[in-house]
């Protein structure tokens, strides 16, 4: 099922189960997924360490990139020293031949760098959906566990958005907004239930 038709799967199935209870009886929850994630410590946490990786992966790329540099100005120096020909032959051919190495040493830098570039990005993506992936499904199971102790027949996030950009949840008369509640337990007991 694509985003769209599991969307509309699980309105009609709630707005079914809404039907079969009567109205006294239907308990709706209200959570704020995206201020729980904001405010969660271990979201913090983890884009710290995230930082400090991207910081490290920066700091390798630029000793990388002054290597480089240094490479390139040896060789704009070398050339010059080929053109001058206040030099003999013999002495220009060897600049020459130091030239055309410390060249091909720039090349393969060159390559490493945008290499070690591209590796490190793909890294730190991959560890930033792994992090938003774990501390989502700790979030999601406090929610679900007290949702279930309280007997809410429904929770809505009220960050969420339709396809349009219009929010989700446009109103919610009685229904409990428990965000404040799930972010002090995950930031206090490590998300169990107390």
């Amino acid at each position: 099922m694509n985003i769209t038709s599991r969307t509309l799967f699980s309105l009609g199935l709630s707005f079914l189960l809404l039907a079969g209870a009567s109205a006294q009886d239907v308990k709706i929850g209200v959570v704020d997924m995206k201020r729980i994630f904001a405010d969660y410590a271990r979201t913090k946490e983890a884009e710290k360490e995230i930082n400090d990786r991207k910081a490290q992966a920066k700091k390798e790329l630029d000793e990388r990139t002054a290597k480089y540099k240094e490479l390139l100005e040896k060789f704009q120096t070398l050339q010059e020293q080929v053109q001058d020909e206040s030099l003999s032959p013999q002495l220009r051919e060897q600049k020459r031949d130091e030239g055309r190495d410390i060249g091909q040493q720039a090349k393969s830098l060159e390559r490493q760098i945008q290499e070690f570039r591209t590796r490190r990005e793909r890294q730190l993506q991959e560890q930033v959906v792994r992090m938003r992936k774990t501390i989502l499904e700790e979030i999601r199971e406090l929610v679900e566990q007290m949702s279930k102790t309280r007997n809410y027949a429904l929770v809505f996030d009220k960050s969420g958005v339709s396809l349009n950009g219009v929010p989700f949840l446009l109103h919610s008369r009685d229904a409990v907004d428990f965000s404040e509640e799930i972010i002090n337990r995950l930031n206090t007991s490590g998300g169990g239930e107390g």
